[in-house]
């Protein structure tokens, strides 16, 4: 599991045998880009670039392996100069809220050497998916304040995060029952699932980041009743071996989120109790697992999601 740095790795600190460009040309202008090595910090972002479905924010990066802006900003702008990530061309850049990186082909050539994988068979991602970027973004937020709640409480681990891109890859197909009692069939996409473990419990989660770009009745239609269908399946069971299962939605604010947990009450009745409902603004490390964040279906007082003394049970 992918754990936050505490304390830095400087720049040049790598251990004998480290890999070393040696300085070339800057495209386009002829400067000359100084010499690296390619450090344990720089390998895990590597690593991390790819674990986290292929994108990290300049933000998500520092939050996880430095304790301030510039040793950030010299790692990540010598990576990209030889190759090893790549970032957005600065009429792109005007366009975002903060800085993305994707692996380069030497990023990508390392990581699929992690796994013995020549790079012409490695199934990495080229380029963001630029309509939805924000929500990849968002997605990556969310689950950096889960990786790091756990590593700062020796009590929880994150045992198992399945990415959106392996339910892309191999989605589960499942039917279920629309509101006028017609059957509906289709795939099963969720952001991501999870299995985080305190103590001998562990809880099992499905989690959909929702950024206000559906309406109401598609959402249910779309969303709400499948994700029931699929923690009530054969699918879900011969998937992660398990019967038993909460959804996660994080959502933009309190009007969308009352929306949410309401549409949900109606759409899946008793099955509601499977909803737990946040928003962005309130989760964060320190909230995410067991401070009363989260609006259940069917109740109106906030829970956590573990109790403070041992698992809350499904």
């Amino acid at each position: 599991m992918l754990e936050p740095r505490t304390t830095p790795l400087y720049a040049y600190d790598a251990p004998d045998g480290a890999e070393t460009s040696a300085p070339v040309k800057e495209a386009g202008d002829g400067e000359m880009i100084p010499s690296m090595r390619l450090t344990d910090r720089d390998r895990r972002i590597l690593e991390a670039v790819h674990a986290y479905d292929g994108i990290l924010a300049d933000t998500q990066i520092k939050a996880l392996f430095f304790t301030g802006d510039s040793q950030m900003q010299l790692r990540t702008r010598l990576l990209c100069q030889h190759g090893y990530l790549k970032r957005p061309t600065r009429k792109q850049r005007a366009a975002l809220t903060r800085g993305v990186y994707w692996l380069g082909e030497r990023g990508a050539a390392y990581v699929a050497g992690l796994s013995g994988q020549p790079l012409a068979e490695f199934a990495w991602r080229k380029e963001p998916r630029w309509g939805q970027l924000e929500h990849d973004l968002t997605l990556n937020d969310v689950r950096i304040a889960f990786v790091q709640a756990c590593h700062g409480n020796p009590d929880f681990a994150i045992d198992e995060w399945i990415p959106s891109t392996e339910f892309w890859a191999h989605p589960d197909r499942v039917t279920y029952t629309l509101a006028n009692g017609r059957s509906a069939s289709r795939f099963v996409r969720p952001d991501a699932y999870m299995v985080i473990s305190q103590g001998e419990y562990s809880g099992k989660f499905l989690l959909e980041v929702d950024l206000s770009t559906e309406d109401q009745p598609r959402i249910a239609r779309d969303k709400l009743l499948p994700l029931v269908a699929y923690l009530r399946s054969e699918a879900y069971k011969k998937r992660f071996g398990y019967t038993s299962g909460r959804i996660l939605f994080v959502t933009t604010g309190d009007r969308r989120l009352s929306n949410l947990k309401r549409n949900a009450e109606v759409a899946t009745g008793p099955d509601a109790r499977l909803f737990y409902f946040t928003t962005l603004s309130q989760l964060t490390a320190q909230t995410v697992l067991q401070t009363p964040i989260w609006l259940r279906g069917g109740q109106e007082e906030a829970v956590g999601l573990f109790r403070t003394a041992e698992l809350e049970k499904v």
